[in-house]
């Protein structure tokens, strides 16, 4: 006999549900740790440009104008990404509790079938000891019912 879980296919749609809530949170964790790298690039930019502002080289003028101008839109640009990442991370939160609820709803699942497997094991265990103990009572009792009974063998004494 074989094993038969009645919610198998309950449990093939929560494996999915999960692996389908998994790769949206990766997706999501990816995207944030591209936001964070953007930040850190524009971040070190914007440190190289002000740098080059404060120098004690003098600039012309028009420079100068243009580094605030490129200063003023990096700031604006490292805000926007900022909040960027914010919202991000927001995502990936509620995208994180979505996939352990998932996670949690299959290990649910994978228990019952895993306590169902163990209960099948132990009643096939069951029935074959059975099956085990009643040919060992049938031959038991064909070998009792084969064997002459005490004192009538060919080696008895009233056989003459």
């Amino acid at each position: 006999m074989r094993f038969r879980f009645e919610l198998e296919g309950v449990l093939r749609v929560r494996r999915l549900l999960e692996e389908q809530a998994r790769q949206r949170l990766d997706e999501a964790m990816s995207q944030l740790r591209a936001l964070e790298r953007s930040l850190a690039e524009a971040a070190e930019w914007s440190e190289r440009t002000a740098r080059i502002r404060s120098s004690k080289k003098r600039l012309p003028a028009a420079e100068v104008q243009f580094i605030e101008s490129v200063l003023r839109q990096t700031r604006q640009a490292i805000a926007d990404c900022q909040r960027r990442k914010q919202l991000q991370e927001q995502r990936a939160d509620h995208l994180r509790s979505a996939y352990l609820e998932a996670r949690r709803k299959r290990e649910t699942v994978s228990i019952l079938r895993e306590n169902a497997l163990r209960q099948f094991q132990l009643e096939q265990s069951r029935r074959q000891q059975s099956e085990l103990d009643d040919i060992f009572l049938a031959k038991l009792i064909h070998s009792r019912n084969a064997a002459p009974p005490a004192g009538e063998g060919p080696n008895s004494p009233s056989n003459p």
